[in-house]
């Protein structure tokens, strides 16, 4: 069986070789540079790298140990800081790749006791940017989904309250959204269409920060769809009432 040495140097040896296919002059340097340290000291010098905000030049040092060591745990810890040198960005296209490193970590990896920090970045991946009930819901239900799922699988998880925090200001978008589409058809005198949208608010968002305002809204409409039929049934009985030419 080969040492880890042993495996570091032939890991090496053929990186190198890939390197110099590609005309990979920096990938050349950095073997040279790793070339007589041990996993721990390679992470630790991409820490500290990560900790300056040198995120590419960190992410190289944590690939390599990933790549080096997949299935140590280390080498499963360097694969997170890999998908956060891509989270810290919070632009769209540094969150998408963060999302499918930390899914395919959760997808590899079901027995890592990091699992629920990574299914709590991907909801992180989401909610990092602003979310707003006037627009496409997918991104809200995703994030949503994936801190559920955190919350159910891992109920002593540190990033547990964080995660229940997260779902509770996703629900409150969600009934934003209904509030905002039933406000739409009151005002446009689509009165049995805003009370359906109301009362599933009250029903499945029963902390939403406007529910009192959603009961009282309920009430109003209740009256106002009543007043309606019974002006259409006493025009009705007038139409019946009136003469034959």
């Amino acid at each position: 069986m080969m040492q880890p040495r042993t495996v570091t140097i032939v890991v090496l040896a053929a990186l190198l070789g890939t390197a110099a296919c590609s005309s990979g002059k920096r990938e050349s340097d950095l073997l040279d540079q790793l070339a007589n340290l041990d996993k721990e000291t390679i992470f630790e010098q991409a820490e500290a790298l990560y900790q300056e905000k040198e995120y590419a030049r960190s992410r190289d040092l944590f690939g390599f140990v990933y790549d080096t060591f997949p299935n140590d745990p280390l080498g499963h810890k360097a694969a997170l800081r890999v998908a956060d040198t891509y989270a810290i960005k919070k632009d769209v296209g540094n969150l998408t790749e963060a999302r499918l490193r930390y899914r395919d970590f959760a997808n590899r990896y079901p027995n890592d006791p990091d699992r629920d920090y990574a299914l709590f970045m991907v909801g992180r991946t989401y909610s990092a940017r602003k979310l707003r009930p006037d627009r496409d819901l997918s991104d809200i239900s995703e994030a949503l989904a994936a801190y559920q799922q955190l919350i159910a699988l891992y109920p002593n998880s540190k990033h547990l309250a964080e995660a229940e925090a997260q779902v509770q200001e996703l629900r409150e978008l969600l009934a934003e959204h209904d509030w905002l589409v039933a406000d739409f058809y009151r005002k446009n005198r689509f009165y049995q269409g805003a009370l359906w949208r109301l009362e599933y608010i009250a029903e499945n968002y029963p902390n939403y920060s406007k529910i009192e305002l959603v009961n009282s809204r309920i009430s109003e409409l209740q009256t106002s769809i009543q007043e309606r039929e019974a002006a259409w049934k006493k025009r009705l009985e007038e139409l019946q009432k009136q003469p034959e030419d």
